[in-house]
């Protein structure tokens, strides 16, 4: 298995330089983003180039984004202590059930961006095998009428709209009801975490100061935006395939 982001080169990761340099605030050369190839050199090189580098601040991000989760939480019904280590199954405990309107009700409230829901939803994985096959072969049943004129110009236009409705709002009811928070976050703490990476430029309007584990997130927080990587990020990850070793 290959720890990678799997950029292919087509401008995406001309996106990721200039998120970066955007949101910290510094210059890349060209030199220097070509031997970037893990994102723990991308980030050693963010640390050498931040003016604060060095700086041993207390001031953290990650803390501040705790305490707004944990406010928010409260309000939210949540009822008894919550620590950076309490279980992010919390939020099973607030209604409604579906996880995208308390998800953006804890964003809103917080005044913090969080990283992106997930889906847990696969048509293959849910639908009953004997469905699968009768779906694939009644399409493949109209593709032959389809191409032998067994059916009107008409039924056909009725025919695809039907289908497209059905699978459609089917597929859209079932995005909603699975999405479900990252499966790598498993603690509020963790949460805080990422939500800091996310809220870096709003946070550092704010406090000025950061902490280098706060740069990390939100350089996490920049790849699984534009790369769309649910995984664990760590140092060792490569933004190419082929710049990839093989892990245990």
């Amino acid at each position: 298995m290959k720890d990678t982001l799997n950029l292919v080169g087509d401008g995406d990761d001309v996106d990721v330089i200039h998120e970066v340099e955007r949101t910290f605030g510094i210059k890349l050369t060209d030199a220097e983003a070509e031997q970037a190839r893990t994102v723990g050199q991308l980030y050693d090189l963010i640390e050498l180039k931040n003016r604060n580098a060095g700086s041993t601040t207390r001031a953290c991000l990650s803390q501040a984004a705790f305490y707004r989760l944990r406010q928010t939480l409260k309000l939210m019904g949540i009822e008894g202590e919550i620590t950076p280590q309490t279980s992010i199954s919390i939020l099973e405990r607030i209604e409604p059930r579906s996880m995208a309107p308390k998800w953006r009700r804890l964003a809103q409230t917080s005044g913090l961006d969080l990283p992106s829901l997930e889906t847990s939803f696969r048509v293959s994985e849910r639908w009953p095998g004997p469905f699968r096959w009768l779906v694939s072969f009644a399409l493949g049943l109209l593709g032959c009428l389809w191409h032998a004129g067994g059916i009107s110009l008409d039924n056909r236009l009725a025919l695809l709209l039907a289908a497209a409705l059905c699978f459609g709002c089917f597929g859209y009811k079932k995005w909603l009801t699975f999405r479900t928070v990252p499966r790598r976050i498993l603690t509020i703490g963790e949460l805080a975490r990422e939500a800091a990476g996310c809220s870096f430029a709003k946070l550092t309007t704010e406090n000025k100061e950061c902490a280098p584990a706060d740069r990390w997130f939100a350089l996490t927080a920049i790849l699984r935006g534009i790369t769309g990587h649910k995984i664990a990020i760590s140092p060792e990850t490569t933004f190419f395939a082929e710049h990839a070793n093989p892990t245990s």
